[in-house]
């Protein structure tokens, strides 16, 4: 006879239901103090000071000066979904405060030793009560000004797995202190410090603007280029402050969206943006920005994401079209200013007529048609006289910074040396390595392309990502003899840094030392640079340490990989190579040929891309139907 089998469902205990809660909302040390900066922020208050040691491990406590809670609402609020901000449904698709759900205590209770100190008046008595692993002590009067204070210590001491899938305690605090960055900039009229491990690296005063806190965060310089677009339609409403042209970087520097002050991930906005600045500018650059949108709570749905980090819009599209207006309405007003296109069409039209003329010509009354894809420029050949080349004092009338493709003159009988030299140049397999590339014609095109003659074809290199292989094999070359050859500055470059980006810099001294770069405190956010790596130009010092910056903020820190000098090393040529829109002389597109032939692989950057493409004099006359 066959028995029954016993049933094999269990409830689970509270304390277990309690842990797994905390797993939702709670993922590491970042997740806790978000949730209580957002309660202080809801409870009103002007001023919130948030203390960290051991990246949040042992010690998160935040202060602030709001409404504080009652002795009842302070026992309240420790219990699950007890909370003061919804009492209904209904309620969800109205919400405009940045909690809600009423789990945030109850969690971090759940896996922590949790005290929280509160008073409601000014009277200087308060209450206190503390959790320790999800179990609740006694309420006791305490000392306090109005306000509230959370103290949370030994973070996941009673599920220790958890600590097993945490970054390093460098990475966990990095991600607090970007998190505070992201938190404060919404909120102009409080005033946030941050203190780690005793040291005051956060105090951002109350500002009068949310341009004025972007400053404080992004640096005066940065935010002074920004471009201010702004509309409304239809119940929303956005202010956008994204970064100008010359700004643009293959890797931005901030890219923040808050809908109704809460910092959230949306593809939709954040394409809506790079998509309005390729109308303009191309795709291979995109932009930094903060966007603020303020949208009515009955189209949104906040509560599909367990951290708040998403939300749900009623018509995505609508909203999509609305911020790509906007963004390129404001782009536009600043990149196709009137005059500023009559200068560039006056550019075309002389650099046009300088391709035929020795001489500077005379104005002419044609003008050349706007949609012109092509300005040439007249140019010095690197073997002519050195004695015809323009003092730095006088400027050359036949060069112009705005040409897109430039050709080389060359002297009468010379044709034929530079055509011996390609032919030499070019033998093993059209394009060999070691030889010498001074004496070809070499052409820029569109500030991004040199164009070169080979053997049965033509060479197209793509300059950013050949300097980027140059420079990442010599780069490699540094770190295994240990350190860089520098060059002192004879005035020390200070740069401004965001706190993150000045927490990485710390962080990664060692890779910084490695590649020659000498760096010191300035004081406050900045940092003062007093050498540099001798081979590293000058004007790409900023970038070249941002990128590298850039590089540990996209959660690629080196220790997470197997070879970690490649990749800090790839990350330093990215940012120190030459940049789309730079322009070449002829001396320097010949000397990045040499530099790139001499390269041990000069046929793709360090992430792979490839750096030359070779069109053959077949493929050339197939295009013409030949």
């Amino acid at each position: 006879m066959e028995t029954k089998k016993q049933s094999v469902i269990q409830v689970l205990p509270q304390s277990v239901i309690e842990k797994i809660a905390a797993g939702e909302v709670i993922e590491r040390p970042a997740s806790v103090l978000k949730e209580i900066v957002e309660n202080a922020i809801d409870a009103g208050a002007t001023r919130i000071d948030i203390t960290i040691e051991d990246a949040g491990f042992s010690l998160i406590r935040v202060s602030d000066n709001g409404y504080g809670m009652s002795q009842e609402d302070l026992v309240k609020c420790f219990l699950p979904h007890a909370t003061s901000k919804i009492t209904s449904a209904d309620d969800l698709f109205s919400i405009a405060t940045m909690g809600f759900r009423g789990e945030a205590l109850a969690s971090i209770a759940a896996v922590s030793r949790t005290t929280v100190i509160s008073s409601n008046d000014s009277s200087g008595l308060g209450y206190e009560l503390s959790y320790t692993g999800g179990e609740a002590g006694q309420v006791k009067p305490q000392q306090h000004l109005q306000g509230t204070t959370v103290i949370v210590r030994d973070l996941f001491f009673n599920v220790p797995a958890r600590k097993k899938f945490m970054k390093t305690r460098k990475g966990e605090q990095l991600a607090i202190t970007r998190l505070v960055e992201q938190l404060v900039v919404p909120f102009p009229s409080i005033h946030f410090t941050l203190t780690v491990e005793s040291r005051r690296v956060m105090d951002v005063l109350v500002a009068d603007s949310p341009l004025a806190r972007i400053a404080d965060i992004a640096g005066h310089e940065f935010a002074k280029g920004l471009i201010e677009c702004k509309g409304m339609r239809d119940g929303m409403e956005i202010l956008a402050f994204v970064s100008t042209p010359e700004q643009l970087k293959e890797r931005p520097r901030f890219q923040s969206l808050y809908v109704n002050l809460r910092r959230i991930d949306n593809d939709s906005v954040t394409f809506s943006i790079r998509e309005a600045f390729a109308q303009y500018l191309g795709a291979a650059y995109k932009p930094s920005f903060f966007a603020f949108l303020d949208i009515d709570p009955s189209r949104i749905d906040v509560n599909v994401h367990p951290t708040k980090q998403q939300v749900k819009f009623d018509d995505e599209r609508e909203l999509f079209g609305f911020v790509y207006g906007i963004v390129k309405q404001g782009i536009g007003a600043v990149v196709m200013k009137p005059d500023q296109f009559q200068t560039e069409h006056d550019s075309l039209n002389s650099s046009f007529q300088s391709l035929f003329t020795p001489q500077t010509p005379e104005p002419q009354a044609d003008a050349v048609p706007l949609n012109l894809p092509l300005q040439f420029t007249t140019r010095l050949s690197p073997v002519q006289n050195l004695a015809a080349l323009p003092s730095k004092d006088q400027p050359d009338p036949d060069l112009t910074s705005q040409s897109l493709l430039s050709f080389p003159q060359q002297l009468p009988g010379e044709q034929k040396e530079v055509d011996q030299t390609v032919e030499k140049a070019v033998e093993l397999s059209d394009v060999g390595s070691g030889n010498s590339w001074e004496l070809i014609p070499c052409y820029q095109i569109h500030g991004m392309f040199i164009l070169a003659p080979i053997k049965n074809g033509i060479l197209l290199i793509d300059q950013h990502a050949a300097e980027e292989r140059v420079l990442y094999e010599q780069a490699l070359e540094d770190i295994k003899r240990g350190r860089s050859a520098s060059q002192q500055l004879l005035f020390p470059i200070v740069l401004e840094l965001s706190p993150t980006e000045k927490s990485v810099v710390e962080s990664g001294s060692a890779f910084f030392s490695a590649f020659g770069f000498e760096l010191s405190d300035f004081g406050g956010k900045a940092l003062s640079i007093s050498a540099i790596p001798a081979f590293l130009r000058n004007g790409a010092v900023e970038d070249t340490i941002r990128g590298m910056i850039k590089y540990l903020l996209d959660g690629k820190a080196p220790e997470f990989f197997l070879e970690p000098e490649k990749r800090f090393a790839a990350a330093f040529a990215c940012g120190a190579a030459i940049k789309a829109g730079q322009k070449l002389s002829q001396e320097e597109m010949n000397a990045l040929m040499n530099r790139l032939f001499s390269a041990k692989n000069p046929y793709t950057c360090p992430h792979g891309r490839p750096t030359l493409v070779r069109m053959s004099i077949d493929e050339l006359s197939r295009r013409f139907l030949r």
